[in-house]
Parts: structure tokens; sequence; C-alpha cells
């Protein structure tokens, strides 16, 4: 049976990057021009293999990475591949909320907790995880073996600490923008423990993921 193969990418910098800011899925921040420039060097230097397909979060700064990485493929659109969900969180850095009992409570546990008017760690995993089965099954229908999914940092990371092997803890999976990894998804594997192979860094020649 024939592996699949799926490309996670992170999207590019955007001017709420740089200012060190909660960017989840309520802020539809386009790309700065830093982040089209690195953007532009990382697809010059290396390489981001063909896919039959475009999976991306509804996000401006998902889809226009896409458009730059994926210029000839064609692109599905994923509401659940969204970023997580700050509540009220969004838009404001770490030194302006550290006061905030909110915010001290979500921090102490971010799992079972959500931001006022957010979601939750669990709430987000159980969102992000049924994106990926549903791309897949998508695949799987449609005769699709090779496609990237252009999403975000957390989503990414969150994805390959639970579905990832080798396993490794979250703060490992960390990934600079436009950039991701490549996995493999052996049919039986994840029908049996939803787990796929991590099998390398993309893009392909880079040294790193970060």
């Amino acid at each position: 049976m024939k592996n699949y193969v799926l490309h996670f990418v992170r999207h590019g910098q955007t001017e709420s990057h740089r200012q060190g800011v909660y960017l989840g899925r309520r802020t539809d921040s386009e790309l700065s021009v830093e982040g089209i420039r690195e953007l532009i060097a990382l697809r010059e230097q290396y390489e981001y293999p063909p896919v039959e397909l475009v999976y991306s979060s509804p996000l401006q700064r998902c889809l226009q990475t896409a458009d730059f990485l994926y210029p000839q493929s064609r692109m599905m659109v994923v509401d659940e591949l969204a970023e997580m969900d700050f509540g009220t969180f969004e838009g404001k850095s770490f030194d302006a909320l550290k006061d905030d009992p909110d915010f001290c409570r979500w921090l102490a546990d971010s799992n079972t907790q959500s931001p006022p008017e957010g979601e939750s760690g669990q709430q987000f995993l159980i969102r992000i995880q049924a994106a990926v089965a549903a791309i897949l099954e998508h695949m799987m229908q449609n005769g699709i073996f090779e496609a990237a999914v252009v999403t975000h940092g957390g989503v990414i990371a969150t994805l390959m600490s639970t579905l990832g092997i080798p396993r490794q803890p979250l703060q490992f999976w960390k990934t600079g923008s436009g950039r991701g990894y490549t996995c493999f998804v052996n049919p039986q594997l994840w029908q049996r423990d939803h787990l796929m192979e991590v099998a390398g860094i993309l893009p392909h020649g880079a040294e790193s993921a970060f």
C-alpha cells in the first residue's frame, strides 16, 4: 500500500510577529514586506517539492504563503487549520498581559483553561487533529498522494508532538517562517494508531526547521 506525503509549512512573517504579540485565528494579518522577501529567498535557495494540492488555513498569511511557494498547485481552504483562538489576548504582548489574572490562570494550565472568549489547548488539539484526519481522508478518496499543508507554527508543533514519530515534546517542533516538516503517512499505521513519520525538514536542503 502506497504511503501518502504531507509537507507541513509555516506561513511567512507578518508585522505582528515583529511586534511580539499573540497572533491567533482572530487576527487576519497579511505578510510583511520582510516576510515576502524571506519566502522568496527560501524558495530560491532550497526546494519545496511539487505537490498535487495545497491545503491551507483560511487566514491571509497562510493563503499568501501558499501562493508564493506553490503558485502552480490547486488550493483547498481548511478552516480547522487556523491558529489557536487566543480570545481577548489577541494582539497583546506577554508584558502587557503578565499581571492579568485570566492570563496567569491560562498560562498555568493552557490545556484545560481557555483565554476569555478563546479556546483551550484541548479544544485546539481536537480541532486540528480532526483537520488532518479530514485531509488524509480527502487525499485517499481522490487519489492524491502528495500535498502541502500551509498553516501556523502552533498548529505544526502541536500536530508533530501528538501525531509524529519519533515522539518529541512540543518545544522540539518549533518552526521558522516558510519552514516545516515532511511527513510520510502509512495508511495502516494511520488507521491503527493515528501516527505519521516525520521524515525530514522543509524546505528540503535546509539544515534546520527554525
